[in-house]
């Protein structure tokens, strides 16, 4: 569009001025005919302070015209390029260029002025100047002015009641889907890892920070963090059905007396941070005071949603606003301090009296829904508690050196990993080497006699040489594992009854190691002989009554369920394939095993450890 025919836009409360010029005393000449040629469109023009202002309010002047006028020019000379003000306005100007586009700044460049002494500004367009001389047209034939009539890209962010507007949208789009029943929600999911309810907040924490700064993480190692559970309402909402609002779960541990962890349902709401973070990157025109007014805004508004009549039942005892003070004027508290003096001091982990069970209703703008995923996720289901200060027994029997096989190299390092896996599990843990058969036997059936009523589980591992299904001891013979198992069964010790019952084998399963063939040079004799009692084995004729009817006793429906319920197996490999070991380190298998499970256990509260994992 030709220059003659600019329509000059109209400036608002966020633009000042339409072009900030910069540049050094010594250009004061040269500039004069760039400001005219710019002034003759109607347009109004920014500088920068006089050189002999204060530093700070000289600076602050350069970032305020700058942020405040559509474009930027720059005369660029030698004397600018050495004048203190001139890295500053480059700055500001990288800056400007990043949120408005190209076309927001440009440099007019004295001939003189080698483009090497310009490799940090190849990003901006440059005019440069013939013999140093200015004419009037030397804008003429540049976009830089011709495009004055086009909004700026990113509009800044306005100040008026912008606390209550987020607010607004914090409540509406999130709070009135996730408050009302929060704490039922919390305690159902709670019950499924065996965490006392005393512990359980009973209301959900809105946190927020004095200073309206994001955190940079909401967890502080081995004191707060965020577990992988989740309070999770299910609705359909903005034509999306069965859309999830998600608030997680926290987990904080700071009672050192008790060495009790509370668990809590929190949110740190992004969308005020938003506000501070908006004013950093300097894309509002509010000041810091102005941040800290939408942020009381903010506050007040969300307290008075929460607590309208018309919201009462469905919210009420269901939440709790806290205020974060990590300002320089409140004492420096880490948030794991603050949520741990406030969960305290205010009892937040008992139920007032008159709490209702509230439910969350439809609200004409959304439909609760069951919680029925519409995408795959994975969810945790029954699985089994390790809960004791003492989880049970680890037998390890590790059987080296043998009568008519070669010795196993490694064992000492396979022990020695294993040993302090499960030790650090809590487990009792003791090791027994080169027994022969009847010996494995004796010594596991010693443990099915043992009281188990204080134990969680019971672990077995076997090193040793094997064959299919069979574990060699030291005399030579083969041990069918079935047959180990079986003096774990319900009937043989009682005491382990709906308890996990877990046996890691490693050892090789018969066959060769890589060349896919399959088979083994020597056929187990133990292997096909009958692996339980007569009494223990199912019935080989048909049954009678395949289905049991309803009037069937609980006696009759267990005597359906195997002999090897609650029993977790772990081979070092598949049938008819060896088993790898590095000859000082010991078996691949146990150092992968031990590897996964201690990674496991890093991640992973004690409470929730379990043998599904």
């Amino acid at each position: 569009m030709p220059l003659g025919h600019i329509n000059p836009p109209v400036l608002d409360d966020i633009m000042k001025w339409h072009v900030y010029i910069g540049y050094c005393a010594h250009d004061r000449e040269p500039v004069k005919v760039l400001r005219a040629d710019i002034m003759s469109f109607g347009l109004t023009c920014s500088f920068r302070s006089s050189l002999d202002a204060d530093e700070c309010s000289h600076a602050d002047n350069i970032k305020q015209g700058i942020i405040f006028s559509h474009k930027c020019l720059l005369y660029v000379s030698q004397s600018y390029l050495e004048d203190r003000a001139s890295k500053l306005e480059l700055k500001e100007a990288k800056r400007k260029l990043k949120f408005l586009g190209r076309s927001s700044v440009i440099l007019v460049i004295q001939s003189d002025v080698k483009q090497e002494q310009l490799e940090k500004c190849e990003c901006f367009w440059q005019i440069r100047l013939v013999d140093n001389q200015v004419t009037k047209d030397v804008l003429n034939d540049h976009a830089f002015l011709s495009d004055f009539e086009l909004k700026p890209e990113l509009s800044l962010m306005p100040k008026q009641n912008i606390g209550v507007g987020v607010a607004y949208t914090y409540f509406f789009g999130f709070l009135q889907m996730v408050v009302p029943g929060v704490w039922k929600k919390f305690q159902e999911e709670m019950k499924h890892h065996s965490v006392d309810e005393k512990l359980l907040v009973k209301k959900m924490l809105i946190v927020i920070r004095k200073t309206v700064l994001s955190p940079p993480k909401l967890t502080e190692d081995g004191v707060l963090e965020q577990t992988k559970f989740s309070v999770i309402q299910c609705v359909d909402r903005s034509g999306r059905e069965k859309r999830e609002y998600t608030v997680p779960i926290y987990k904080l541990t700071a009672d050192e007396e008790s060495n009790n962890s509370y668990y809590f349902v929190g949110d740190f709401p992004a969308c005020l941070y938003a506000i501070r973070e908006a004013y950093d990157r300097q894309l509002t025109s509010l000041s810091k005071d102005e941040v800290y007014e939408a942020r009381n805004e903010f506050i007040l508004t969300v307290k008075a949603l929460l607590n309208h009549p018309d919201e009462m039942s469905s919210f009420t005892n269901q939440w709790e606003l806290l205020i974060w003070p990590d300002d320089e004027e409140s004492p420096v508290l880490k948030l794991s301090q603050f949520l741990y003096q406030q969960i305290k001091g205010k009892h937040l982990t008992e139920l007032p009296a008159d709490s209702p069970v509230p439910k969350c209703v439809d609200r004409g703008t959304f439909r609760v829904v069951d919680g029925i995923r519409n995408y795959p996720i994975y969810r945790e289901g029954p699985h089994y508690h390790l809960k004791n200060s003492y989880r049970g027994f680890c037998v390890i029997i590790n059987n080296s050196l043998f009568q008519n096989l070669s010795q196993r190299t490694g064992a000492k390092a396979e022990i020695e990993k294993l040993t302090q896996l499960f030790e650090t599990l809590k487990f009792k843990v003791y090791v027994y080497q080169n027994l022969s058969r009847l010996e494995m036997i004796d010594h596991l059936r010693s443990y099915s006699r043992i009281n188990h009523s204080d134990s969680d589980a019971f672990v077995c591992c076997l090193l040793s040489h094997g064959d299919k299904g069979c574990i060699s001891a030291a005399d030579g013979e083969e041990v069918p594992v079935m047959e180990l198992m079986s003096l774990m069964f319900e009937n043989n010790c009682p005491g382990l009854k709906n308890k996990p019952k877990l046996f890691f084998i490693g050892a090789c399963q018969g066959g060769v190691g890589g060349g896919g063939e399959t088979g083994s040079e020597t056929s187990p004799s133990t292997s096909a002989e009958p692996l339980l009692s007569h009494e223990a084995q199912p019935s080989s004729e048909p049954d009678e009554h395949p289905c049991v009817s309803q009037s069937s006793s609980s006696e009759t429906v267990r005597d359906l369920i195997p002999p090897t319920v609650d029993f977790i197996v772990s081979y070092a490999t598949l049938p008819d394939r060896v088993a790898w070991a590095d000859p000082v380190s010991g078996g691949l298998y146990v150092k992968a095993l031990c590897k996964h499970l201690v990674r496991d256990l890093k991640s992973t509260s004690p409470c929730d450890m379990s043998t599904t994992r």
